[in-house]
């Protein structure tokens, strides 16, 4: 971005974060492997090099730390989310004695799983800290999964919210089922949400750096120019490791994972499942790692020239990734707000958030909360969307799930082709008594599936 357009867009950047905007230090996924491997960090994006949460005293329970900047001159105009009821769609989530006490109105879990004593629910309940302070008097609704949740278990958490009164849903989550099936149904349950009159919020995804997307070929796929393997991290890596292959079209693939040893590098998994559905296929493989090298490989069949292939990685960065692409289920659902990260303080996109003609907007991350310290990712910007779009509904009960998309889009701060929320901007525009000509012109960019 150049130093004129990153100066324009502090104004509208700088309004939503938080006062508090350290520098992310790194940390590791957490990536689940069951049949759907959910990206659910606690604000971090993986152990080589990508950032995460510095968590000074991170505390659910902890006492309200405020407001958050920016939002404040929308609730004194007393616009504050009140008779709005708020979805939010996590692994799990832990309230009780803290801040969201008296905003929660109802929570459910739709999990087999145990979530046992230690079970993480910092990044969900930050999620929901981030909406309750921007839009403080709305009432949340919280929906568990836990950590395998999968198609059946998410359509069961939405159409409990959507029975529960919930004006707008969030999701900070990223999908990878192990079947093409599963993506499609992720998808749908999201897009018939929205189609129902809820609007439906959610991450694009922080994987920029874990995700490849190129054009297919017969015999071993080259991920760029020759090169026909693509590393995992950089040097040794070990422990869980999930991988996807998708692709479109009647072409086969098969996904490898080997592991490189002096002399003949070793097999270590094969993917040879093609598993369908509504037109996707996927391959899938899910492996614990002893410490080595690994790569990974893809062998087309005869038939797949010319076919468009997408490779996503878990915890490990590729050697070989795109820049554009990286967007999971719900985030490429129709009618849904994708939402990617920025720098609070420059207005620089992350450079691990997710990216595509699927992203419908980006906000900042780096917020300071108390479950989860600073809260960093996509994930962290789409509840502050999520909390503009309530005081939104609170303002225009009206409102429209596209007619909320359009007023966001065309209120947003614009460069080099990306949108920048300009959450007081975006409420104003949606008063009953307000012209909407203004925003319809501006919103000149509609939304594309990937």
């Amino acid at each position: 971005m150049r130093a004129n357009s990153a100066a324009v867009l502090l104004v509208a950047v700088l309004v939503l974060s938080s006062l508090s905007f350290a520098v992310p230090v790194d940390s590791s996924d957490s990536f689940e492997t069951a049949d759907v491997a959910r990206e659910r960090p606690v604000g971090a994006f993986g152990d080589a090099g990508a950032p995460g949460p510095t968590r000074p005293g991170a505390d659910p329970t902890a006492t309200d730390p405020g407001p958050l900047a920016g939002f404040e001159p929308v609730h004194e105009s007393g616009i504050t989310g009140e008779g709005v009821r708020v979805g939010v769609v996590g692994t799990g989530f832990a309230t009780g004695g803290g801040q969201l006490t008296d905003a929660v109105v109802d929570s459910r879990r739709f999990a087999a799983d145990d979530p046992g004593l230690l079970a993480d629910t910092s990044h969900d309940t930050a999620v929901a800290e981030i909406v309750h302070r921007s839009a403080p008097d709305a009432e949340l609704l919280l929906a568990g999964i836990g950590r395998d949740g999968g198609p059946d278990e998410y359509a069961a958490a939405v159409s409990w919210l959507r029975e529960r009164g919930a004006d707008v849903v969030v999701d900070a989550g990223s999908y990878f089922p192990a079947s093409a099936e599963g993506w499609e149904r992720f998808d749908e349950t999201a897009a018939a949400a929205t189609e129902n009159g809820t609007a439906f919020v959610t991450s694009a995804g922080n994987y920029a750096d874990r995700h490849w997307r190129g054009v297919g070929e017969s015999g071993w796929l080259a991920f760029e120019n020759d090169t026909r393997y693509n590393a995992l991290g950089e040097g040794p890596v070990s422990g869980q490791v999930s991988l996807r292959l998708y692709w479109w079209g009647d072409a086969d693939y098969d996904l490898y994972l080997y592991r490189a040893d002096a002399g003949e590098d070793t097999l270590v998994a094969k993917s040879a499942a093609n598993v369908s559905g509504g037109g996707r296929h996927t391959e899938a493989i899910d492996a614990s790692l002893p410490s080595a090298q690994y790569y990974v490989a893809v062998e087309g069949g005869p038939e797949a020239g010319g076919t468009p292939v997408e490779l996503f990685s878990s915890r490990h960065d590729l050697s070989i990734s795109t820049e554009t692409g990286g967007m999971a289920a719900p985030s490429t659902a129709e009618g849904v707000v994708a939402v990617g990260a920025v720098d609070a303080v420059t207005g620089e996109p992350r450079p691990y958030s997710s990216s595509g003609p699927a992203l419908d907007i980006s906000a900042p991350d780096g917020a300071a909360t108390a479950a989860a310290g600073e809260f960093y990712g996509s994930s962290a910007a789409a509840p502050l969307v999520a909390g503009t779009l309530t005081l939104m509904v609170a303002q225009n009960e009206s409102l429209t799930p596209a007619a909320a998309q359009r007023a966001l889009r065309g209120t947003a701060a614009r460069s080099n082709g990306r949108l920048y929320l300009d959450a007081p901007s975006a409420v104003r525009a949606v008063d009953p008594a307000a012209p909407m000509d203004h925003v319809r012109d501006r919103a000149n960019a509609t939304r594309t599936g990937d």
